[in-house]
């Protein structure tokens, strides 16, 4: 599933080709897509709206239409693309010659329609939790999620608690802060706290700016790869030698997710 470092590649990418073009025609080939609105309801709502801005909420791209926006969550397969493709689940025409297709192997990605003025009130923004790079993102608020009995790793995963990260970046992000996954959350002294606080960042920023992670299926609008997968210390290494102190990965399973750690370094 793209996490937040995919999604936000997609959002810049969006922003600098359709920010300020006008949706002259929507096709929904996919019904199940669309989960509170019909594809007659979404062409009323957006169809000659200017695209004000592209926005990213957790792993949901947001596009502003002014009065109206319109959320989509990729799920495990979703795709979008400026360049033609078999089998669309939507397309979206804009202004300049510009057409967005959308394809999803799985079928499970999902897309809301929402006034503008309320879209972090209404699902399924509304039950998110503090996010990395935004102000509620504070070592205070992190600190306070910690104080249950919660596996660590679970906790990360929890887009309740703390929306964005997903299986990727919550393995890579415990390496670094040398924390093994299977702690207790509230037996994380406050110095491990902060590390891993400051991490949780750091891996995510440090994915960005490599456009993302290419395990299996994401790509870019370009339909190019990601480069962070070059620079994974743990996920998906299972058996491999740690990058620290040669000790073989180790893959578990925890709430039906893979974890991968360093028995050694992860303590």
């Amino acid at each position: 599933m793209p996490e937040l470092p995919e999604v936000e590649t997609l959002r810049r990418a969006l922003a600098q080709e359709l920010e300020g073009r006008t949706l002259n025609a929507l096709k929904i080939y996919e019904p199940r897509l669309l989960q509170n609105a019909s594809e007659q309801t979404l062409q009323r709502a957006l169809v000659g709206r200017r695209l004000r801005a592209v926005k990213r909420r957790a792993k949901f791209l947001l596009f502003d239409f002014g009065e109206n926006t319109v959320i989509l969550h990729l799920r495990m397969t979703g795709w979008l693309t400026l360049s033609p493709i078999e089998n669309p689940r939507f397309v979206f025409e804009f202004t300049g010659n510009k057409t967005l297709y959308f394809h999803d192997t799985r079928r499970l990605a999902t897309l809301h329609l929402v006034p503008s003025a309320h879209a972090h009130e209404l699902p399924p923004l509304a039950a998110l939790g503090i996010e990395p790079f935004q102000p509620s993102y504070t070592f205070k608020n992190f600190r306070a999620l910690l104080q249950t009995d919660q596996e660590i790793k679970r906790l990360l995963l929890d887009q309740r608690k703390i929306a964005g990260i997903g299986n990727i970046y919550a393995c890579e992000a415990l390496f670094a802060s040398k924390i093994h996954p299977r702690r207790p959350a509230m037996s994380l002294s406050r110095s491990e706290a902060r590390r891993l606080f400051a991490q949780i960042e750091k891996v995510l920023a440090q994915a960005i700016a490599k456009q993302g992670t290419s395990v299996r299926t994401y790509r870019g609008l370009t339909g190019e790869p990601g480069g962070f997968q070059n620079f994974l210390k743990v996920y998906d290494r299972a058996g491999e030698p740690c990058v620290r102190c040669r000790t073989p990965i180790v893959r578990i399973e925890q709430g039906g997710r893979g974890t991968y750690f360093c028995p050694q370094c992860q303590s």
